[in-house]
């Protein structure tokens, strides 16, 4: 660690050092005492720097710690791939090593890889995956025939009168929306939003999600029309009953939280609460009511209902996906949502054979993502411009 920034170091700055990183990884001889004398020389940094110990510690999911080979493994896969991209970008101001192999070590770090017997099993007859990076797309809102670009993560609040405020990272921007039919809000893959309704709902939008939605209601009803993942925090108003309507069903709220997962390109739409209640209302009349920590799942010829975590459904909004017992093909249709990719349907694959549980950080470096999931189903990726190849090692 650099003794010239040592003052200012904070949790967050410990967990992306590399030193610290490769310490907690390695636990050599000459690391323990290398922050051992760290400690002893900035004792007023011992507290944040035992916190920092304790958060990369509990990284271990279902009792499957890394080996010291797995380990050393993974730090040299990493760094490769850094190496890699140096040399073919001839970047002039390049990633950060700390930053990037934060984000493959814990990813991988918070992996565990289930099979029958409990087992760590290893990928010996995958075939092939094709992925493609598609072209960027911008987030933007249309209102009355106009078609408006946002920024990524760009936040929109109505604020009456027709009118909309948008911030993001750079400014703060006043619209002007129609107030005699829908505005609708596109986010394309590889991108997400917040909206902030009239009567105060907020939305957290995910990545290939559009949402129509009027500048103000008016009516008996609130109702917005939904094509895609939202999380959803419903303003109480007994006296007039939210809806949400998407394909093939509607949601009928007063106040609560929680998630919906109805991309029309899928048969099976996902409703997770979180809080408070809802009835679900499909096109053929069939109702469900539901309580907190439930999932219905609705296709074309049942309604199914369990409970569940509901974190698993709704920590994509802070940038993190969680999975329990899932198979590798939901685990990169949800990668390739978030950053934009697409990967070829190969259903012979095994990946498919092997469930993950844990969570994935979702870094602004698909690289790293990517070098997670190959190391721990045990396949190599490469990855040339937009393509990317998944491969049997």
């Amino acid at each position: 660690m650099d003794n010239k920034n040592r003052f200012s170091y904070s949790e967050h700055d410990f967990l992306h050092n590399e030193d610290f990183i490769r310490w907690r990884l390695l636990q050599t001889k000459e690391l323990d005492e290398y922050w051992e004398n760290f400690v002893k020389e900035n004792p007023h940094l011992e507290k944040v720097f035992r916190e920092a110990v304790s958060r990369f510690n509990a990284m271990q999911l279902n009792h499957y710690p890394l080996s010291e080979t797995d380990k050393k493994n993974i730090y040299r896969t990493v760094l490769e791939n850094i190496s890699r991209r140096e040399k073919r970008r001839k970047l002039s101001r390049v990633y950060s090593v700390a930053a990037v192999f934060l984000a493959g070590a814990l990813m991988l770090l918070y992996f565990a890889l289930f099979k029958e017997g409990d087992r760590l099993p290893f990928m010996e007859n995958a075939d092939t995956i094709i992925g493609q990076t598609l072209p960027e797309e911008e987030i933007y809102l249309i209102s009355a025939g106009e078609k408006i670009n946002l920024s990524n993560h760009s936040r929109i609040d109505l604020i009456g009168e027709g009118k909309a405020l948008v911030t993001d990272s750079a400014e703060k921007k006043e619209l002007l929306l129609t107030e005699t039919s829908l505005n609708k809000l596109v986010v394309p893959y590889g991108k997400r939003s917040n909206l902030t309704l009239s009567d105060g709902t907020e939305i957290w939008l995910n990545s290939g999600t559009q949402l129509d939605f009027p500048s103000r209601f008016n009516g008996e009803t609130r109702d917005i029309y939904l094509d895609g993942e939202i999380f959803i925090h419903v303003a109480k108003n007994r006296e007039v009953p939210f809806i949400v309507h998407m394909q093939g069903a509607d949601i009928h709220v007063q106040g609560t939280s929680f998630n919906i997962s109805a991309y029309r390109d899928e048969v099976k739409k996902t409703v997770v609460l979180v809080d408070g209640k809802v009835m679900v209302k499909t096109d053929d009349n069939r109702m469900v009511e539901m309580i907190p920590n439930e999932k219905i799942d609705i296709t074309d010829r049942e309604i199914s209902k369990e409970i569940v975590n509901v974190s698993e459904y709704i920590s994509w909004k802070s940038g993190v996906l969680e999975f329990n017992r899932t198979p590798m093909s939901e685990i990169l249709k949800k990668v390739g949502r978030y950053y934009n990719v697409q990967f070829e349907e190969t259903p012979e694959v095994e990946l498919n054979a092997h469930t993950f549980s844990g969570k994935l950080f979702l870094s602004s470096n698909l690289d790293s993502v990517m070098t997670s999931v190959s190391i721990l189903s045990s396949t190599t990726y490469l990855r040339n411009d937009n393509l990317i190849k998944i491969s049997k090692k």
